[in-house]
This record gives C-alpha cells, structure tokens and sequence, in this order.
C-alpha cells in the first residue's frame, strides 16, 4: 500500500482514479490470507489483479509486491518440484505485464529483469525451505517411532513379566489346591498382587501413546531387580543374586536399561525353560556394567522372540551389546553397557 501510494503521488503522466489504485493493492495484499492453504490459486490470482492494475492505467509495480511472498508459499509448502516449476512459471508470465500497451517497459529493462531474478530467488528460497522442513519433519517421525517402539517394550515387559509370574503362582494354587489349602491360597494372593501392580505401568505407558503426555510414575529403577527375584523364588526358583551396582554409579537412562534386561532375561526363563536354579549378577568392569543371567533350564528352540530382541534393542540404545548362549545344561544372557561417565568407586 506504501508503495502504491508513493507511484501514484509522484506519477509522471496523469492518472485515473486514484483509490481504484489503493483498491487493487489491498486486494493483492488480503490475498495472501490464503498463501498457506492455496497457494498456487493465490499467485494466479495475485498475477491477475497486477495485469488489471496495469491495464488500467496505473504507474508502477507495487501491488505486484505480495507476489514475491506468494511464489515463496507454492515452492515451500507443494510437493517438489511442482512447487518450485509453479514459482518458476509465475515469474516470467509476471514480466510480459509491464511490457503490455499503456505504459510499457521495455523487456530488457532494470525495471524488468530485477524484479524477475528476484521471483527466482523467491523460488529458490522456498525449495530451501521445503527441503528443510521435510528433513525435520522425517526426523521427528523417526524420534517418535522410537519413543512408541520404546514404550511398547516397555509394556511387552510389563505384562510378559506380570503374566508369567501369575501363571506361575496360579500353577502352584492348581497342584496344592486340594492338599495345601493355605499354600494355594498365598499363591493367589500372590497373583492378585502381581496384577494389581502391573495396572499401573500398563496406563502410564498407554497414557505415553497420546501426543504430549509422558509417563506419570517414575521410570524402574533397579529396585525393580529385587521385586523381579523375590517372585523367581516365590515360583520354587533357586536364586542367587550378586548384584554390585546402584543408582548412583549410572544413569537414570542406564539404570532402566539394566533393570529391564535383567527383568526380561529373569521372565524368559520362567516362560520358556524348566529352570529350577537362577544366578544373576551385575558389576561394574572396565567402564561398563556387566550383566549375566543364567539358569539351568532347556531354552525353547525355535527363532528369537519378541523378549530377546527387545532385549538387544536395548543394550544397543545406550551402545552396549548383548549375547545369548545355551551350553552344558545352561542358558546364559550376557549383556555389557558402557558406563564411562558415573562409574564411582566401589568399596
């Protein structure tokens, strides 16, 4: 609008009516209201009312300014290269107007070209821009396909945990229901409580899926180990634990690595094996947490499963690596983490 005013104050020939020339630049200027949604429709329509301003007599190329933002808008927001053939395409139909019949401008002219190479920058600078937001765009898909993969481990530990446990105990109440009434009863109870603590864990992680939420209760610590074998022994499992490290010697994101390996390799040998002894350590060696799982059950034949994948998938998420091994009766997992930053002294 600045701009139409200053051509029409200072025109070198008379002029027609002069709020017809402030009328067309405010409608070239309110149709960029629409850049975001329709741009390609924007620009042609912003093309047609600069060729009426022209035709109708006005000096100058003003209200042809909001075409510079709407040829940006085509080749940053359509899909390549039409976008950027859409700007390409605009700019030079937009030359031949100043060199129609009224007040031409020769072709060749400053006027002309300067403006042109400019629209081409325009062009360029949305394809730039197009490129850009693609790149984060695939980016943040990717991070949130992580975090969803991250929390659908998370709940295949839980209920592959918690499901285990209370087959187990429900096993117990099955073989002793007649002889040993009070046995069968704790083992149900146990059950019940093996369920009821998972509920929990099952809606944070759910509540996690929805766009913006994050867990509310705090992530597994290695607390959660000891819960882990409390239940292997209350399942008739022999266990010994020698378990050297803690919270303060790792971090938080470490801590949850270690806790849910050790709970899935602690689940897999409930579920799949006839194991009636389980030894489970974990120390700190050489700038890396060491963890070894093993139990004297059969491992079942058969390809990898979910549980054991997603046990790699973890080791590997903080740059460690994890074996499995079946040998002489046993069956061990083996995972080390590197742990370079808060390894602290051990006593």
């Amino acid at each position: 609008m600045f701009g139409t005013v200053i051509e029409v104050t200072y025109a070198a020939y008379p002029i027609p009516f002069a709020p017809g020339a402030y009328l067309f630049a405010l409608l070239t200027s309110a149709a960029l209201i629409w850049r975001a949604t329709r741009p390609i429709t924007v620009a042609v329509v912003i093309l047609v009312l600069v060729l009426g301003y022209h035709l109708a007599g006005y000096p100058g190329q003003a209200p042809a300014l909001p075409l510079f933002i709407a040829v940006f808008a085509a080749a940053a927001r359509i899909r390549m290269p039409w976008g950027l053939l859409a700007g390409f395409v605009v700019g030079p139909l937009w030359s031949v107007i100043p060199t129609l019949p009224g007040h031409p401008t020769p072709w060749l002219s400053a006027p002309v070209l300067g403006p042109l190479l400019s629209f081409c920058g325009a062009v360029v600078a949305g394809g730039v821009a197009a490129a850009l937001t693609a790149r984060t765009a695939a980016r943040n898909a990717a991070e949130a396909a992580d975090e969803r993969m991250r929390i659908a481990r998370d709940m295949h530990d839980v209920l592959a945990h918690t499901l285990a446990a209370i087959t187990v105990q429900t096993s117990v109440a099955l073989d002793v229901f007649e002889s040993d009434p009070a046995v069968a009863r704790t083992a149900v109870m146990k059950a019940r409580s093996l369920a009821r603590d998972a509920v929990p864990q099952l809606k944070d992680s759910l509540r996690s899926f929805r766009a913006g939420a994050a867990p509310i209760s705090p992530q597994p610590t290695l607390h959660l180990i000891g819960d882990v074998l409390s239940a292997a022994r209350d399942a008739g499992v022999a266990v010994d634990a020698d378990l050297r490290v803690t919270s303060a010697d790792v971090s938080p994101l470490l801590e949850l690595t270690i806790a849910r390996i050790v709970q899935e390799a602690v689940t897999n040998a409930l579920r799949h094996s006839r194991a009636t002894t389980l030894r489970v350590s974990a120390a700190l060696e050489h700038g890396a947490v060491v963890i070894e799982v093993v139990n004297d059950g059969v491992d079942r034949p058969g390809p990898e499963g979910l549980g054991m994948t997603g046990m790699r998938e973890r080791a590997r998420s903080v740059g460690g690596t994890l074996h499995a091994r079946s040998e002489h009766g046993t069956f061990t997992v083996t995972a080390a983490l590197p742990a370079p930053d808060r390894i602290r002294a051990l006593p």
